[in-house]
């Protein structure tokens, strides 16, 4: 298992919060796994493999994240068995699926909403994805955050 910080194929954003967040926000970033595979190719990175984290959202120090999940745009089709967690590996806390746990990625819509886990980011971290069965080849996949800024 890897964990990946890069960004390659998607923008993760920077860990400060977006000039529109002032009390509760949505952050959201679009993942495209083909243009994702592409980018890794052409910069010589290694490809993504099953049990491989991916950071997704970053995190300001004084956060509190109220709910995250993801919209799956464009169904996967070539392994379409690609299933999804959606939390925090290796920060504090070390939850990988506070937010989704085994979530398809085969199917279009709304696969998660946990508002029952609000989580507070003393410290700057990402929330992040583990790839559980397999990597998704052509899903487009929007990972999403409601976090509303302590500081």
């Amino acid at each position: 298992m890897a964990a990946y910080t890069d960004s390659l194929g998607f923008n993760k954003g920077t860990a400060s919060y977006p000039a529109n967040v002032s009390d509760i926000s949505k952050v959201e970033v679009q993942v495209n796994f083909a243009t994702v595979k592409a980018a890794r190719l052409a910069a010589g990175a290694t490809a993504l493999a099953a049990t491989d984290t991916l950071q997704i959202i970053t995190m300001p120090a004084n956060s509190i994240v109220l709910s995250a999940g993801m919209t799956v745009v464009t169904a996967e089709t070539i392994n379409a068995t690609a299933t999804i967690d959606i939390g925090f590996t290796g920060g504090s806390p070390a939850a990988a699926n506070v937010y989704g746990n085994d979530l398809a990625t085969n199917s279009t819509g709304l696969k998660a909403a946990n508002a029952a886990a609000a989580t507070v980011c003393a410290a700057a971290d990402t929330i992040d994805i583990l790839l559980n069965t397999a990597v998704p080849e052509n899903a487009v996949i929007n990972f999403f955050a409601f976090v509303a800024n302590a500081s």
